[in-house]
């Protein structure tokens, strides 16, 4: 047994100076928890520089081993790793958003890997795994780091981050709760995990999942609001086929970044009358912002340069993140930015607005060679103040779905999580001398996001896969590769959103969206051969109305696979392939074997088509 063998000692790190257990450091266990406690007795006010938890007695030799690791952000690869291999290499011009720091980031030895929120250990010879993960996210973000050798786990450290927050003498300070877990099968432990977060941080999770169409994917920064009026004619006139809930507006409607009350020329009358539109042809009116993000031109900088994150000696830091558009980064921990969030999504509310996507809130937790107003805020302070000011001012019944965030830390106040990097209408870009990165916008990298991470789904918030993609015009994805992706995210569930013209859409294509609308949340989805292979290929899914299997074999290579897979328990019957002629009689712990073709799918469902 892994969890019986594994001991701890811990420390706090403080000014620089290393506490360990003793006066001001108690370790405070519960029944599968720990904790540390810090305890300033300096008679002075010190720096928290961080809680660490060093574990050692698995002496399981690394051969054996496999370690799934999860990220801090919804691009960071989820993912199992291997002894023998090296951790991901992160896209240069994403690290500092892709891991939680940076700086500590080392991808480069052999049989060392990284991890964020939550770790899970394998042995491929027993089958047993052991679980570490953070059942608490509101204060401090963390590091897994696991190296491993012949003989075992030669290191198994977590750092918890203070952020160099002021703790005041005589103050206490608690480490988020360490959650440490071991069973026989590993993805259960990922959601009594994901339960146990859910539970403590409140998370919300609505029981209804939203459909809806987005104007990103399709128009992307140039739509407009003649784009959005023939849309919303359209899937109004066919809505039979299309039973949409939410028309989604996103990126490019806006004046500039921070001055979100305002519409550019592109959309004339505003968003009051935008928002009209939409619900005249009884749709629910959503939005897309990026509220931390502003713009050195924007009426909000010119007016409130003071709420931006600043460097030490006042000044505003300024960030290029798309080579064009200088941009600061709104202060969480100020209040004038709360109350300018409060007020800003009370109107939005007002003006009709019933769903908002929040984008790149990842900014609001990395300054960089920044500091935030309150000197006792942590990023993850700085995060979670601003949200609780956005939904206070949105209000609780409308829906909130954050992307491009950290994702353990904004449970409980969003409903719904981008739990992947952006689809795209290619299956992946190649470069000449550039790698194929684990953060790059590709089919591959989703589905391998969005099956890894199907545990946090109705446990943390409601998963947002992202949208569909069926048409053939602007499209360089084959007709087998939207096969695959269609798949995908009928089996995964979560948020359906289509992001097509559809007025051009091809009626064999429009066909492939009506049948995700069907039954958008029909799967219970888990994958079987999650440490086998960094790309699942092997996803098993339970309808769960009747209980009755589904079965994904998915090949993201370039070449033709060849695959054993032992059918897991689950009721008799027959399956047939949803793309093909091939029928599937169901047999729990049978052998099967499957042949597909490279960027292909096969698709075995109880019936033809979703219910």
């Amino acid at each position: 047994m892994m969890r019986e063998k594994l001991s701890w000692e811990v420390s706090v790190l403080a000014d620089g100076v290393r506490h360990s257990v003793g006066d001001a450091v108690e370790l405070r266990r519960g029944a599968n928890t720990l904790r540390i406690a810090f305890r300033n007795r300096s008679g002075r006010s010190v720096k928290l520089d961080g809680f660490q938890f060093d574990g050692s007695g698995i002496s399981i030799p690394g051969p054996r081993l496999r370690l799934y690791r999860e990220g801090w952000t919804a691009v960071a690869a989820a993912a199992t790793r291997r002894y023998g291999e090296r951790d991901f290499f992160v896209d240069p011009d994403y690290r500092r958003f892709a891991v939680v720091d940076a700086d500590d980031y080392n991808s480069d030895e052999p049989n060392c890997f990284q991890a964020e929120n939550v770790v899970v250990l394998n042995d491929s010879e027993s089958g047993l795994s052991l679980l570490a993960g953070f059942v608490t996210a509101a204060d401090y973000y963390n590091r897994f780091r696991i190296r491993l050798d012949e003989g075992g786990v030669r290191e198994f450290s977590i750092f918890v981050y203070g952020d160099g927050r002021e703790v005041a003498p005589g103050e206490t300070v608690l480490s988020e709760e360490l959650l440490i877990l071991e069973g026989p099968d590993g993805y259960a432990l990922l959601e009594r995990y994901a339960a146990c977060l859910g539970d403590r941080m409140k998370a919300r999770v609505p029981q209804s999942v939203p459909t809806g169409w987005c104007s990103w994917y399709y128009y992307f920064e140039n739509v407009t609001a003649a784009d959005i009026a023939e849309n919303l004619e359209e899937l109004a006139a066919r809505r039979s086929d299309f039973p949409l809930e939410y028309i989604q507006i996103d990126n490019g409607w806006q004046s500039a970044y921070g001055d979100w009350l305002h519409t550019n020329a592109r959309f004339p009358e505003g968003l009051r009358a935008l928002a009209h539109s939409i619900a005249e042809k009884r749709f629910k009116p959503g939005l897309w912002l990026a509220p931390f993000l502003v713009e050195k031109n924007s009426r909000l900088y010119s007016e409130h340069p003071e709420w931006t994150i600043r460097t030490p000696e006042g000044e505003t830091v300024w960030l290029d993140p798309w080579g064009s558009t200088e941009l600061a980064v709104l202060d969480g921990t100020h209040p004038g930015v709360q109350t300018h969030f409060r007020n800003l999504f009370r109107q939005l509310a007002e003006l009709g607005f019933k769903y908002v996507k929040l984008d790149f809130m990842m900014y609001a937790c990395t300054p960089g060679k920044g500091r935030y107003f309150d000197p006792k805020a942590t990023r993850l302070d700085a995060l979670r103040r601003a949200l609780t000011a956005i939904r206070e001012g949105f209000g609780e019944e409308r829906f909130m779905l954050g992307c491009t965030t950290v994702l353990a830390g904004v449970v409980g106040l969003v409903n719904a999580e981008r739990i992947s990097t952006d689809i795209t209408p290619y299956w992946e870009r190649k470069v000449p001398g550039r790698d194929r990165y684990r953060e790059d916008c590709c089919v591959p990298n989703v589905c391998r996001n969005i099956i890894n991470r199907t545990y946090m789904h109705r446990r943390l918030f409601l998963c947002d896969p992202d949208v569909h993609i069926a048409r053939r015009d602007r499209n360089e994805l084959t007709d087998a590769e939207v096969r695959l992706w269609t798949s995908a995210l009928l089996l995964a569930g979560g948020l359906k959103l289509l992001a097509d013209r559809f007025s051009t859409l091809e009626p064999e294509r429009a066909e492939l969206s009506r049948l995700l609308l069907a039954a958008p949340d029909r799967f219970q989805l888990r994958p079987l051969d999650r440490f086998d292979r960094e790309y699942p290929a092997v996803w098993f899914g339970i309808d769960r109305e009747s209980g009755a299997p589904a079965l994904g074999i998915f090949n993201f290579a370039e070449t033709s696979m060849r695959l054993q897979v032992t059918l897991p328990d689950a009721p008799a019957g027959m399956l047939r392939n949803l793309w093909g002629n091939e029928t599937l009689k169901w047999v729990s712990g049978a052998p099967c074997e499957f042949q597909v073709e490279p960027h292909n799918c096969l698709l075995f469902l109880p019936s033809a088509q979703p219910k």
